[in-house]
């Protein structure tokens, strides 16, 4: 092996460990809800993933919802995306971070959102945080809860018309 492949061995072995070890540590810091390690992948979700998600949250080609919801105190309208399971009247979301989110902080102080959902504009109300082993998520997220170490989710209820 030439001393050029063996660098390239070594600089794809250590890229390799590098996103391993940053990989356990997003894991485990979600899982242990760790203050640090959420602070920076809710920065993360925010300012760089969400943006792109948003482009096609809510429409009928998307597997991703809208959460819009207004701030607690500057009563600016933000827009969310988040995934929602929806049976009858109430759609469930997993909360892999916790309650420590602003979006769901905003939607719980106002009592309800509107959600954008397969192209569809919903009145939601009644915001719950349940065990997630009592809604429909426990079994179809079932690797994401156990990877995760998520306890809760959100239940809304449709408006009535």
């Amino acid at each position: 092996m030439t001393s050029l492949a063996r660098i390239r061995v070594s600089v794809t072995a250590t890229l390799f460990v590098g996103l391993a070890g940053v990989l356990a540590v997003f894991v485990i810091g979600v899982r242990t809800r760790n203050p640090k390690v959420l602070r920076v992948v809710r920065v993360v979700q925010r300012d760089v993933l969400n943006p792109g998600a948003l482009r096609a949250a809510g429409t009928p080609e998307s597997p991703w919802s809208v959460i819009r919801h207004r701030g607690r105190t500057s009563g600016t309208e933000y827009e969310t995306p988040i995934a929602t399971h929806r049976e009858g009247d109430e759609f469930f979301v997993t909360l892999p971070y916790g309650r420590g989110t602003q979006w769901l902080k905003n939607v719980r102080a106002a009592e309800g959102a509107t959600l954008l959902v397969g192209g569809d504009e919903i009145a939601v109300v009644d915001p719950r945080i349940v065990p997630i082993e009592t809604t429909p998520l426990a079994e179809k997220d079932r690797s994401a809860i156990a990877v995760f170490g998520v306890t809760e989710a959100l239940v809304l209820r449709a408006a009535p018309a």
